[in-house]
């Protein structure tokens, strides 16, 4: 694009270094690449070659349809095409468009005209200014033009790509007034599509989302007063849809614009009928005659809180309101003594008035935004008259004709009437009572079943803190006449999710089956064995107070009891516990305790040991330790019942606060003699029944320090076999234990599981007795250990401290709200 400053006009100039000369003269079809690059060489930012330019879109886009390579020439159809239109883009150089609008300064009036077209192929816009001067004389010039291709892949209607150009035009107008210093005093747009001007006057509501998302666009910058009709053969945008035209030259209309423009505005196109069209881009709108008023009102089914179905009612009854008296209505009012005051309110939607309008209007647009109570009230009354309509049809009837209620009916055994309002009231006999509000002296009958009735419970329960059933019960008795009110007020409150999550308990699983450690009979006492530590002791030693702790271990066949002195909770005071135990009571061969730091200290050392002596000893003994699930005590209730019977012994005997520390040691072993002495069976009163078995029968061979009576058989004690009399008594210790002792053992004190198995990914409440109910924390479990019989009774749960193991008697399940 050039400009020549000696006439002031602008022009053309193909560049024949970049564009072949082969190619320009139409020798030689071109390749696709070269097609492209000649096409896009062309300068022309104000599109005053459109007619030309649009041509070579449309071949390009049939050699992209042809799909071949970009180095292959172009196919005998697109190379007709192209020799065509090279003739013409070869008259390019020749045009002479005047730069300088004529008459632009100092003009009567001045006119921005827009026509727009569109075919199958290709639509566009071009624009004109319109200047009559002081004696009258018309002038026209060209200002901008654009058109572009249809889609390639996707077929679209002709009405649809006029309302394409439409739009083009009105973005192309808009940028033409923003780019001007002098501004149009009108504007007017020029389509010869009858349905494009359909469309915009009845606006974008009643289309399909193609059609109604364009036609708001153009709404918001134009007026439909500003679209006119115009014939085909006048729309100067036609040439640039459409094959380029032979003539085309600096004198076409496409540059000097069309003749009528230059005539006074009565001889200007009209259109003389407006013909309304089925077009296909209407929206289909069903009217449904709603003919009970539970059809008119929202579905109720879709909400869950009482309170928002009486505010979404109330909200359509605001907007009728405002529909009916939208005369009297601030936001419809567009009075000339308003357009004058506020030259901004011109808008009839509320959000664009409460934008522009003056600080008067915002205060009445938010006056009709907020609900008032009147609305609620009448919302509440309209979902009465619908529940009672939907349950009592029969009953108003009859009401209605002052006939006798039916003997069938619900309400045959309540006086009832019908009120101005039909709604059915009970007629109570405390009508003229004082001081109480209409609706507790003929308050409004309910059916207990129904789905508004069911909300409101709901909510009354809510609004009363989650209240129990007898306050919800009496305070929904206030105001409302319920049938069936106990049971609806029960299933409520039992279904609030609220009160469920408060109320839930953890899950109890059914009592296990003891474990082989309990049941390892004929075996030394102690090859099992429970560990656990209780204190703190306080003893004196010189002239300071120290703290010891107390090692309780306890063997978990014969509940014999084994304690020691631990200085102190760390872990090397633990090791050596634990060896002493040993030396005097044996190497166990399983050791259990809790999760104490102590004890996992003193596990990690003993590991390390027993490897470090294998290399020196023949044979090693392993001590395999096991721990029960943090949190559990109850799950190592055989020693902790044991700890609680050591700590009534020391109570008994510990007259001291701080003894000695050898006063100490003498008091534990008494306590664990004693303990030792307590009886595992039925304790008879005959003196022909054999003594109750206790622990020392194993550890001592007698029950204290009274010796046994022989119980040995003739050979043993003429034999004077030592050995053989231990192994007989030990025997028959043991016999007594299987025939005594474990059938104690067979009773379940849980038989069956409550309140559910928890299952992986349940969400979870951990209960935290040191911890307030409401702010236990949370988790989802993300794995579980189920016991030999199938039996969960220890979870992972995933919180936001991390994942922690817990038993399932810690754990509450929330419910989940379906």
């Amino acid at each position: 694009m050039v400009w020549h400053p000696e006439d002031d006009t602008l022009s053309f100039n193909l560049n024949k270094h970049r564009i072949p000369e082969a190619i320009l003269s139409g020798e030689r079809t071109p390749t696709k690449r070269e097609a492209l690059r000649t096409v896009m060489s062309i300068y022309d930012p104000l599109g005053l070659a459109t007619p030309v330019t649009v041509q070579a879109k449309r071949i390009l886009q049939d050699v992209w349809r042809s799909g071949i390579d970009w180095d292959a020439q172009l196919e005998d159809n697109e190379a007709r095409a192209w020799r065509s239109w090279i003739e013409h883009a070869q008259q390019l150089p020749r045009l002479a468009v005047p730069r300088c609008y004529a008459s632009y300064s100092g003009a009567a009036t001045r006119e921005l005209h827009i026509f727009v077209d569109a075919s199958s192929s290709a639509y566009a816009a071009v624009v004109y200014w319109r200047v009559v001067d002081q004696e009258g004389n018309t002038h026209l010039s060209l200002v901008s033009g654009k058109a572009r291709v249809a889609q390639l892949n996707k077929v679209v209607s002709i009405p649809r790509l006029e309302l394409q150009a439409a739009v083009l035009g009105c973005r192309l107008a808009q940028a033409a007034i923003e780019e001007h210093d002098l501004k149009p005093s009108r504007r007017v747009y020029w389509s010869d599509s009858r349905t494009v001007l359909t469309w915009l006057r009845n606006g974008p509501r009643t289309y399909k989302p193609f059609v109604a998302h364009r036609v708001a666009e153009i709404s918001d910058t134009t007026k439909t007063k500003e679209w006119r009709w115009v014939p085909t053969k006048e729309n100067t945008a036609d040439d640039a849809t459409r094959d380029t035209p032979p003539d085309f030259n600096s004198s076409h209309r496409w540059y000097r614009g069309p003749a009528f423009l230059y005539l006074p505005e009565e001889h200007w196109p009209r259109e003389e009928k407006i013909i309304e069209e089925d077009t296909g881009e209407e929206r289909t709108l069903v009217t449904v005659a709603a003919t009970r008023l539970s059809e008119a009102l929202p579905d109720i089914t879709r909400f869950s809180n009482f309170m928002r179905v009486i505010r979404a009612t109330a909200r359509v009854l605001q907007f009728i309101e405002l529909l009916r008296a939208k005369k009297q209505t601030v936001l419809h009012k567009r009075t000339k003594k308003n357009e004058e005051a506020d030259p901004a309110w011109t808008s009839t939607t509320p959000r664009t008035a409460t934008r522009a309008a003056t600080p008067a209007v915002k205060t009445a647009v938010r006056k009709y935004l907020l609900l008032s109570a009147r609305h609620m009230h009448c919302a509440r009354q309209l979902w009465l008259r619908s529940q009672q309509q939907e349950n009592f049809a029969e009953e108003i009837a009859a009401l209605q004709k002052s006939v006798a209620i039916p003997t069938t009916s619900r309400l045959h055994n309540l006086s009832v009437i019908l009120d101005e309002e039909k709604i059915i009231r009970l007629r109570s006999r405390i009508a003229t009572a004082a001081d109480i509000t209409p609706s507790q002296r003929e308050p409004a009958v309910l059916d207990g079943n129904h789905r508004w009735t069911r909300l409101y419970i709901a909510w009354v329960h809510k609004q009363l803190h989650h209240g129990g059933f007898e306050t919800t019960a009496n305070e929904v008795r206030q105001h409302y006449w319920v049938l069936r009110l106990r049971h609806a007020v029960r299933s409520e409150v039992k279904q609030c999710l609220a009160c469920r999550i408060r109320k839930a308990t953890p899950a109890q699983p059914s009592t296990g089956n003891h474990p082989h450690t309990r049941l390892a009979h004929h075996q030394r006492p102690f090859t099992y064995t429970g560990l656990d530590y209780f204190g703190p002791l306080m003893v004196t030693v010189g002239r300071t107070k120290q703290k010891r702790y107390g090692v309780l271990f306890t063997c978990l066949t014969t509940r014999a009891v084994h304690l020691e002195v631990a200085g102190s909770l760390s872990t090397d005071s633990a090791i050596m516990a634990l060896r002493r135990f040993i030396a005097r009571r044996n190497c166990p061969s399983e050791l259990h305790s809790d999760n104490g730091t102590n004890l996992r200290g003193a596990d990690v050392e003993l590991k390390k040991a027993a490897l470090a002596a294998m290399e020196e000893e023949a044979s090693v003994r392993f001590i395999q330790w096991r721990y029960i699930p943090p949190s559990a005590p109850f799950m190592g209730g055989a020693w902790e019942r044991l700890v609680r019977s050591v700590k009534n012994a020391l109570q008994v005997t510990l007259h001291e606060r701080a003894p000695k520390e050898e006063v100490l040691a003498t008091l534990l072993v008494e306590a664990e003699h004693t303990i030792n002495s307590r009886p595992l069976t039925h304790v008879s009163t005959s003196a022909d029944d054999e003594e109750a078995l206790t622990p020392n029968h194993f550890l001592l061979g007698e029950p204290s320090r009274v010796p046994l009576p022989g119980a040995f058989t003739e050979d043993d004690e003429a034999g004077r076999k030592d050995w053989r009399k231990s192994q007989r008594l030990a025997d028959m210790f043991w016999a007594r234990w299987v025939r005594e002792y474990l059938p104690e053992l067979q009773h379940r004190r849980e038989p069956r599981a409550t309140n559910g198995a928890i299952k992986k990914d349940d969400l979870v409440l951990i209960a935290d007795g040191t911890l307030p109910r409401n702010c236990w924390p949370r988790g989802v479990v993300v794995s579980t250990y189920p016991g030999p019989d199938g039996e969960v009774r220890a979870v992972d749960v995933r919180t936001n401290r991390g994942v922690l193991r817990r038993p399932t008697k810690k754990l509450v399940i929330l419910p989940v709200n379906t």
